[in-house]
C-alpha cells in the first residue's frame, strides 16, 4: 500500500476516535443529567448494553445491503442525529432511547470495521498491525470519552455540550467516506462483489461455532468476558469500601487500567502472537486472572495500580488477538454473517457479567475477586492447551 493508502488509514483512525469518544461522552453526559436517581442511571447503562445485543440480528442484513464502507459513515451520521435530538428533547425517555440506539449503532460500527479491515489487507501481518491500532483507538474512546463528557457537562451549557458532541460525530462521517474511497483502489473488487452476492445477511451463530478452530479460540474469551465484567462493578467496592481509599486513588487505579487497555494491543500483542493468535489470547486470559488475584490480595495503592495495569494490558491483548484470529480464520464470503455473530456473543457475555455482579454481596468482594481471578487463570490455561496448534493457517480461509 502506498502513501495515499497509509494516510487514508490514518484519517480513518482519527475519525473512528471521534466517533468512539463522542459515543462514550454522550453516555456519560446522559448519566450526569440523571445522577440524582441511581435507578435511572442503571436503566441508562442497561439500555446501552441491550441495544448492543439487539443490533446482532440487524447487522448482517445492513452490512450485506450497503456494505461496510458505506455503513461506517452512515452510523456516524445517525449517531450525530440521535445525540442532537437528545439535546433538544432533554427528557428521561429520550436519553434511554438514544442510549439504546447508540449501543446498537456502536455495535454495528465495530462489526463493519471487523468486516472491512481484512478486505484491505494484503497479508496477515498487515491485518495484525491495522487491527491492533484499531483496537487501541477503540479503547482510547472508552478512556477519553467519559472525561470529555464530564468536561463538556461542566464547562458549557448542557444542551450545547451534546450539540458539540453531535458535531464531532458528524465530522467523522464525511472523513471516513472520503478515506474509504481513497482505499477503494487498493481492494480487490471481484472478491467484494462475490462476497456481496453470496451472503444472505443473517446472524449465523451456528455457522460461527461450526467454523474450524473458532469455538476453541472464542470460548476462553467469552468465559473471560463474563468473569471480568464483574470486575468493573466490584473494583469500586474493593478500593472505596473495603480499603477506604480516597476518590483520587480510585481515579488513579482506573487510569492504570485504562492505560493498559490502550498500550496493550499496540506494544505487547506481538509478543503473545508468537504462539499463535488463539494461544496468545489464552495466555493473556491467564494474566488477567493473575492480575485479578493480585488485586484481591493487595492492600497498597501502588500494587493495586500495577495489578489493574496488568489486567488492562492483558485484556486489550486478548481482544486484539482474538479479533485477528477471527479476521484470518473466517472465509471472506461469510464475514458479513459471522463477524456480527462474534460481536453478539461478546455483548451478551458482557451483559451476563454485569447481571452476575449484581448478585454478589458487598461483604464478600475480596472473596469474589479471588474466585474470579482463579477461575479466569484456569480458563486461560485450558485455552492455551486447546489452542497450541490452532493457527489461522490451519483454518479454512476461503477465496
Amino acid at each position: 500500500m502506498g502513501t495515499r493508502g497509509r494516510w487514508a488509514l490514518v484519517f480513518i483512525c482519527i475519525a473512528l476516535s471521534f466517533g468512539s469518544f463522542a459515543d462514550e461522552a454522550a453516555q456519560v453526559n446522559f448519566a450526569l443529567r440523571l445522577a440524582d436517581d441511581t435507578a435511572s442511571v442503571s436503566i441508562l447503562l442497561a439500555a446501552g448494553l441491550i441495544g448492543g445485543i439487539l443490533s446482532g440480528p440487524l447487522a448482517p442484513v445492513i452490512l450485506q445491503r450497503i456494505g461496510p464502507r458505506q455503513t461506517i459513515p452512515a452510523v456516524f451520521l445517525l449517531q450525530a442525529i440521535l445525540i442532537a435530538a437528545a439535546s433538544l428533547a432533554n427528557q428521561f425517555w429520550s436519553y434511554i432511547v438514544v442510549s439504546m440506539a447508540l449501543g446498537s449503532t456502536g455495535s454495528l460500527l465495530w462489526a463493519a470495521i471487523m468486516v472491512a479491515i481484512p478486505s484491505y489487507a494484503n497479508d496477515e501481518r498487515y491485518i495484525d498491525r491495522v487491527n491492533r491500532i484499531t483496537q487501541s483507538v477503540r479503547n482510547m474512546g472508552y478512556v477519553g470519552g467519559p472525561a470529555l463528557g464530564g468536561v463538556l457537562y461542566g464547562m458549557v451549557d448542557r444542551s450545547r455540550g451534546l450539540l458539540l458532541l453531535a458535531l464531532l460525530v458528524l465530522v467523522a462521517a464525511p472523513v471516513t467516506s472520503l478515506c474509504f474511497k481513497a482505499l477503494g483502489s487498493f481492494s480487490q473488487k471481484s472478491d467484494q462483489a462475490s462476497t456481496q452476492t453470496e451472503q444472505k445477511g443473517r446472524l449465523d451463530l451456528l455457522g460461527l461455532f461450526r467454523t474450524a478452530g473458532v469455538i476453541r479460540a472464542v470460548a476462553p474469551l467469552l468465559m473471560t468476558v463474563v468473569l471480568t465484567s464483574t470486575l468493573n462493578v466490584l473494583l469500586i467496592f474493593r478500593v472505596r469500601t473495603e480499603l477506604q481509599f480516597s476518590a483520587e486513588i480510585y481515579g488513579l487505579v482506573i487510569s492504570a487500567l485504562s492505560v493498559g487497555l490502550i498500550v496493550g494491543p499496540v506494544l505487547f500483542a506481538g509478543l503473545f502472537a508468537r504462539r499463535g493468535d488463539a494461544a496468545g489470547a489464552s495466555i493473556a486470559a491467564s494474566l488477567i486472572g493473575a492480575g485479578i488475584l493480585w488485586l484481591a490480595l493487595s492492600d497498597a495503592a501502588w500494587t493495586i495500580m500495577c495489578a489493574t495495569f496488568l489486567i488492562g494490558s492483558a485484556n486489550g491483548i486478548q481482544n486484539a488477538l482474538t479479533a485477528s484470529f477471527m479476521m484470518k480464520a473466517i472465509d471472506p464470503q461469510r464475514r458479513v454473517n459471522l463477524m456480527p455473530a462474534y460481536l453478539f456473543c461478546i455483548q451478551t457475555s458482557v451483559f451476563l457479567g454485569f447481571l452476575s455482579a449484581g448478585m454478589i454481596s458487598t461483604a464478600h468482594v475480596s472473596m469474589a475477586l479471588m474466585i474470579v481471578g482463579v477461575a479466569t487463570a484456569i480458563i486461560g490455561a485450558c485455552g492455551i492447551a486447546l489452542n497450541v496448534n490452532n493457527r489461522p493457517s490451519m483454518v479454512t480461509k476461503g477465496a
